[in-house]
């Protein structure tokens, strides 16, 4: 399988990665709606363990919803997200040891280790659209950390809304009926 009939494989099983941004988009607004009301750490458990539910719920959109195959049992890039996830995981790690000394940094800390994650998918699926989802995600984050940019309804809110806006681009690109085959 050539690097190309991978991300192939991988784009129509996954629909582009579009059902798998949408939950995470869902899962970072419901913790803006957690932080609103009971505060950073029960929202931080949120998008963390809701986080968990990213792939396993996305993958169940992807094959139920649109009716998509599994991907290839024999696809080399099989493993990449989940060896890129690793690297994010410890990246939200490192940003929830600040909840009690620095609370302001938690979610824009989380919003880089996501935001660099989504680099990787260029290679997965192929899409340099996530290239570009990664940036401004990790772009909400810095911003935030730094002051340099108010973002209106704070970084937990805006990294939802960037996903969910990328999520309909993706599957829109993934399902369209002029797409050009792989």
């Amino acid at each position: 399988m050539t690097v190309t009939e991978a991300q192939g494989d991988i784009d129509r099983a996954f629909v582009g990665g579009g059902p798998g941004v949408f939950v995470s988009g869902l899962v970072w607004i419901a913790a803006a709606a957690v932080d609103r009301v009971l505060g950073a750490v029960p929202a931080f458990a949120v998008l963390f363990f809701g986080g968990m539910l990213i792939f396993p719920v996305g993958a169940l959109a992807s094959r139920f919803l649109f009716r998509r195959e599994r991907q290839s049992p024999a696809n080399p890039l099989g493993g990449l997200a989940l060896e890129s996830t690793i690297a994010m995981i410890a990246g939200l790690f490192a940003a929830w040891l600040f909840l009690p000394i620095k609370p302001g940094f938690v979610f824009p800390l989380a919003a880089v280790a996501v935001g660099t994650h989504y680099a990787v998918f260029k290679s997965i699926y192929g899409d340099r659209l996530f290239w570009l989802l990664g940036a401004l995600v990790t772009a909400v984050g810095v911003l935030s950390i730094y002051r340099l940019a108010p973002i209106h309804g704070g970084p937990i809110l805006a990294v939802g809304a960037i996903e969910l806006v990328f999520a309909v681009l993706l599957t829109w690109r993934a399902v369209r009926p002029d797409r050009p085959s792989a």
